[in-house]
C-alpha cells in the first residue's frame, strides 16, 4: 500500500509539470540602476558572462525603477513615471493569467519581505538606515488581479523560501527574484551588487538539479544616466544555454517585454494583447522554436528615458485611461489573447489601441517633444514580421506530434493514477 501511495503522489506531481520547447524553468534576477558601459567592465559580471550569453542590445523601458518592473509582467507601464504607491485595476491581466491558462506554477521571491503577500510600501532595513524590501521592486503586487486574490498573493515569498525550495527541489517553473536595496546595488554600489550576484549565482550554477533545463535572466532594471538611451546589461545563464553558446554575445534588440514574448514562445502561451506582442524572443530560444525576430523600425530614435502619457503618470496633463488591448493579436506563442483579456475587454473591441504588434519602442521623448509617443489605431492583426515558423507544414506536424505525445502521456498518467487509486480503495 505504501508503494501505491508513493506512485499516486509521483503521478500527481509529474502531471502538473509543463515541459517547454527550449527550457522548463525560467528565473529572472533584477539588479538596479547601472549603465551598460560600467557593468560591462566589472570582473564579477564578466566572469558570469563566460558561463552564458551577454545580451548587448537590451534596453530598459523608462525611468525610474517601478515602471520597468510592472511592465515586465503586464506588457505596459501605463505611463508610470514615479516610484510611488500605485494600483492597477483588476481588468488588466498579467503573466500570471497566462501561466494559469497552462497550469504553470509561478512565484516571486523578494529579499527582506516581512511575510508572504506583504503589500506595504517597504520594510525597514536591519540597521535602520532605510528600506530593505520595497514594493516598487515587486512587479506583481501593484496589480489588483494579484493583490485581491489570496492564492496569488501567497506566491509572493522571501529569499529564505527560495533557499528552502532549492534544497527541497520544489521550485516553480517561473520565478522573479528581487534582492534587497543593498544587494541589488540601489543603496550601495555596482561592485557591491556584483559581488553579491556572483556569490548568489555560483552555487546555483554548480547545482545540476537546479540547472536542468533552467534559463536564468540576470538583468538591470534601468540605466544610471537618464539623458542617454536606457542601455543595460543582461545575461542569459543556466542549463538551457547550449554549451556552444557560453561566453558568446547576442546583438538582437530586446527590452523587458522580451521576457513576456520569450515565455509565451517557449510554452505556447496566449498573449496579453499589449506590448508583449512584437517584442523579440531571446534568440537562443527562437533558434530552437523557429521564431523570427526583427529589428524595431524606430530603434535608432528611441531614448527610453521618459515615460509617455498614461493612466499612472502623475502629471495631470498626461493622464490617459488604460488603453484597450488589441484583441486581434497573435503572440509569439502562436496564440491569440488570453481568455481573461477577452472576458474583461470584449466590449472594447472597437476602441483604438496603441498595441499593434509591430515591436515599435515607444517612449516619452526628451522633455520637449515626444516623436515616439504611442500611436492609437484601430484593432487589427499584427504585421507578418511577428509571425513564427510554426506556419510551415513541417512545424505544424511537429507541434501536432508534441500535442499527441503530451495527450498520450496525460491519458496514460490518468489511467495509472486511476489504477493506483482503485487499488488503494480495494486495500
Amino acid at each position: 500500500m505504501r508503494s501505491l501511495l508513493f506512485l499516486a503522489a509521483a503521478v500527481a506531481v509529474t502531471a502538473e509539470y509543463v515541459p517547454g520547447r527550449a527550457f522548463d524553468r525560467f528565473f529572472t534576477i533584477w539588479l538596479e540602476n547601472q549603465d551598460f558601459s560600467a557593468v560591462d567592465k566589472n570582473s564579477d559580471i564578466a566572469g558570469l558572462a563566460k558561463e552564458g550569453i551577454l545580451l548587448t542590445e537590451y534596453y530598459g523601458l523608462t525611468h525610474p525603477s517601478q515602471p520597468n518592473y510592472i511592465a515586465s509582467v503586464g506588457g505596459d507601464y501605463f505611463g508610470l513615471n514615479n516610484d510611488g504607491f500605485v494600483r492597477i485595476p483588476q481588468n488588466v491581466s498579467t503573466l500570471v493569467d497566462l501561466f494559469d491558462s497552462k497550469n504553470i506554477e509561478w512565484r516571486g521571491y523578494f529579499e527582506g519581505i516581512p511575510g508572504p503577500g506583504f503589500m506595504g510600501e517597504g520594510s525597514t532595513a536591519f540597521d535602520g538606515s532605510g528600506w530593505d524590501y520595497v514594493r516598487k521592486h515587486n512587479p506583481f503586487v501593484s496589480y489588483d488581479s494579484v493583490n485581491l486574490n489570496g492564492t496569488r498573493l501567497a506566491n509572493l515569498l522571501s529569499f529564505s523560501d527560495f533557499a528552502s525550495d532549492v534544497k527541497a527541489n520544489t521550485l516553480p517553473q517561473y520565478a522573479h527574484l528581487s534582492p534587497d536595496m543593498l544587494n541589488d546595488g540601489h543603496n550601495t554600489s555596482l561592485q557591491y551588487a556584483a559581488n553579491w550576484t556572483q556569490s548568489f549565482l555560483t552555487p546555483l550554477l554548480a547545482n545540476e538539479q537546479f540547472m536542468n533545463r533552467t534559463l536564468i535572466l540576470l538583468t538591470y532594471d534601468e540605466s544610471a544616466t537618464y539623458p542617454i538611451p536606457n542601455h543595460i546589461v543582461s545575461l542569459l545563464l543556466g542549463g538551457a544555454v547550449p554549451s556552444n553558446k557560453k561566453g558568446t554575445t547576442d546583438d538582437t534588440m530586446y527590452t523587458h517585454y522580451s521576457i513576456l514574448s520569450t515565455l509565451e514562445n517557449n510554452w505556447e502561451l496566449p498573449n496579453l494583447g499589449r506590448y508583449d506582442v512584437g517584442a523579440n524572443v531571446f534568440q537562443v530560444v527562437a533558434d530552437q522554436t523557429g521564431y523570427t525576430n526583427h529589428a524595431p523600425s524606430d530603434a535608432a530614435a528611441v531614448n527610453n528615458s521618459l515615460s509617455y502619457a498614461g493612466y499612472l503618470n502623475n502629471d495631470p496633463t498626461k493622464y490617459l485611461p488604460i488603453p484597450a488591448p488589441n484583441l486581434k493579436l497573435v503572440g509569439a506563442g502562436g496564440q491569440g489573447v488570453d481568455s481573461s483579456v477577452q472576458t474583461y475587454w470584449n466590449s472594447a473591441e472597437n476602441q483604438l489601441t496603441p498595441y499593434d504588434g509591430s515591436g515599435m519602442l515607444y517612449d516619452g521623448g526628451n522633455g520637449t517633444s515626444d516623436p515616439n509617443a504611442p500611436v492609437y489605431k484601430a484593432q487589427a492583426p499584427g504585421p507578418n514580421i511577428t509571425s513564427t515558423a510554426s506556419g510551415s507544414s513541417a512545424t505544424k506536424s511537429s507541434a501536432a506530434a508534441r500535442t499527441l505525445v503530451l495527450e498520450t502521456r496525460l491519458d496514460g498518467l490518468g489511467m495509472l493514477l486511476g489504477t493506483a487509486l482503485i487499488a488503494l480503495l480495494v486495500l
